[in-house]
């Protein structure tokens, strides 16, 4: 009996110690911050970037500053049945018009009918289209530099 009550002692104080162990969540994915020719910024959070095949993929709309064009207000559109995204453009006329189409799945886009090949894909994530950031600004001639430090990543267009 004696035996028993030292045992229950025992298990009981390992009880209190494990609930005094602090519990500590997953690190949070690192931050990408973005810097762009025309010397903006942007600074991205988890779910407007991912990372697929070591590369960093991100939401379209931080692909326009890297575009040798200006992408008017609602100039991004989704093609669900052809599973493209399309950038527009305002022409001369003042009229927005399709300019790049990128398929997801494929290692190419098109702008204005001229194609352009990209080591990464685009890819749709739980219902998200990222995007190549560093093969669209090279596809245009852009120097991308990227590092990483301190659990943040930065990747410089100029």
């Amino acid at each position: 009996m004696k035996m028993r009550s030292i045992l229950t002692a025992v298990l009981f104080s390992i009880g209190l110690i494990a609930l005094d162990v602090p519990v500590t969540a997953a690190p949070f994915p690192d931050s990408v911050k973005v810097g762009y020719p025309n010397g903006s910024e942007a600074t991205l959070s988890y779910g407007d970037y991912t990372i697929d095949n070591g590369n960093i993929l991100v939401n379209p709309t931080y692909v326009t500053g890297a575009l040798p064009f200006i992408v008017p207000g609602k100039g991004i559109w989704w093609d669900n049945t052809k599973k493209t995204l399309i950038f527009a453009f305002t022409d001369s006329d003042d009229y927005i018009k399709e300019r790049i189409k990128i398929k997801i799945g494929e290692k190419e886009f098109k702008d204005k009918g001229k194609i352009f090949e990209l080591r990464q894909e685009a890819i749709l994530k739980n219902g998200r289209v990222y995007l190549p950031i560093r093969g669209i600004a090279e596809a245009y001639g852009k120097k991308v530099h990227y590092t990483k430090s301190n659990g943040l990543i930065n990747i410089l267009i100029q």
